[in-house]
């Protein structure tokens, strides 16, 4: 229809340019529903071709698409079998990656549980070690002050006897009476 516009168009032109020049000439007057008659004729006439050659095109189009459906279905078949066993493929492929993922995933779940053990451990660990340091702090300090206090007993153990014969050379009067065999008792800090 679109193509039939145009001439319809240039048409319409032609009958006014005709309309109008016969009346500036002198000369038979034609009537203007012939013309216009004689236009619809002949467009109704390069419509009725249009079709024609339409309807042909479709009848081609139609024998050519039965011909080739019929050696479609002698080619379908091996398409048809080979879709069937590339969907077989498909599916066991498919299987075979849902078996992987939850293989994936439990291996996941066991190396985060691994791993959280082992953070665990480590904190215990940790807490121990903080533990150990403090106690070995306390032993150290404990050591150091029982070898001050035997470091003082050896002192005086050493310090009486030699303060008592300290004592005896220079006539301390501290001194009680000494008789063998009595054990006397002497303050240091005194």
């Amino acid at each position: 229809m679109v193509t039939l516009q145009q001439p319809f168009s240039s048409m319409e032109e032609t009958v006014r340019n005709i309309l109008q020049n016969q009346d500036s000439m002198e000369g038979p007057k034609v009537d203007p529903l012939d013309l216009m008659k004689a236009y619809k004729d002949k467009l109704l006439e390069e419509m009725w071709k249009q079709q024609d050659s339409l309807e042909a095109s479709v009848t081609v189009t139609e024998t050519a698409a039965e011909e080739l459906s019929g050696s479609e279905e002698d080619r379908n078949n091996p398409l048809m079998d080979k879709l069937r066993a590339l969907e077989a493929e498909n599916s066991a492929l498919s299987v075979e990656n849902d078996n992987q993922r939850k293989q994936y995933e439990r291996c996941l779940d066991e190396v985060a549980n691994q791993v959280v053990q082992a953070l665990l451990t480590q904190k215990d660990l940790k807490e121990e070690c903080v533990k150990l340091r403090t106690r070995v702090f306390d032993l150290e300090q404990q050591n150091r002050i029982l070898s001050v206090l035997f470091q003082q007993r050896v002192k005086m153990a050493a310090a009486p006897h030699s303060q008592t014969f300290d004592n005896l050379r220079h006539g301390s009067s501290n001194l009680s009476t000494i008789v063998p065999g009595d054990v006397f008792f002497y303050n240091v800090g005194d």
